[in-house]
């Protein structure tokens, strides 16, 4: 893999999380393909194609409004890439101040699929990192 692909690819992350901070949910579908599905961290089925994730946006923001302000960082993904498909792993951290403050820290898998000479987001799974491992409570 090349270092331009490396950069291409953490470049088009870190644009949809401005694009979602700045509230420009169409910053994102810049990047996603049209049928391209998300495992959000705060919604439980899978969100599948463009009309779903337009009502999926419009729902999360509703909810990022409801908060008081968003700090976000996100941490350099690792980025493999062969021919024209990559995956990238990386951790994003949140915090929304009050009113209704919350804050985590997810660990994000994004399948890419190259069309031409542009990227596009075709898998976009979030899950919050695990605090550690649950007591076992019962006796054998």
């Amino acid at each position: 893999m090349s270092d331009a692909v490396e950069r291409e690819i953490s470049a088009i992350i870190k644009g949809v999380f401005d694009a979602f901070q700045n509230h420009t949910p169409g910053g994102i579908e810049d990047h996603m393909d049209p049928e391209a599905t998300v495992w959000d961290v705060f919604t439980p089925h899978l969100i599948r194609g463009r009309a779903e994730r337009d009502k999926f946006h419009a729902d999360d923001q509703a909810q990022m409004q409801a908060r008081g302000k968003l700090t976000l960082t996100v941490e350099e993904p690792v980025v493999d890439a062969w021919e024209n498909s990559a995956i990238a792993r990386y951790y994003l951290n949140f915090e929304y101040q009050p009113p209704n403050a919350t804050k985590g820290r997810v660990r994000i898998t994004n399948v890419f699929r190259r069309k031409g000479s542009k990227w596009w987001i075709v898998h976009h799974h979030e899950g919050m990192v695990p605090t550690g491992v649950p007591p076992i409570n019962e006796k054998k």
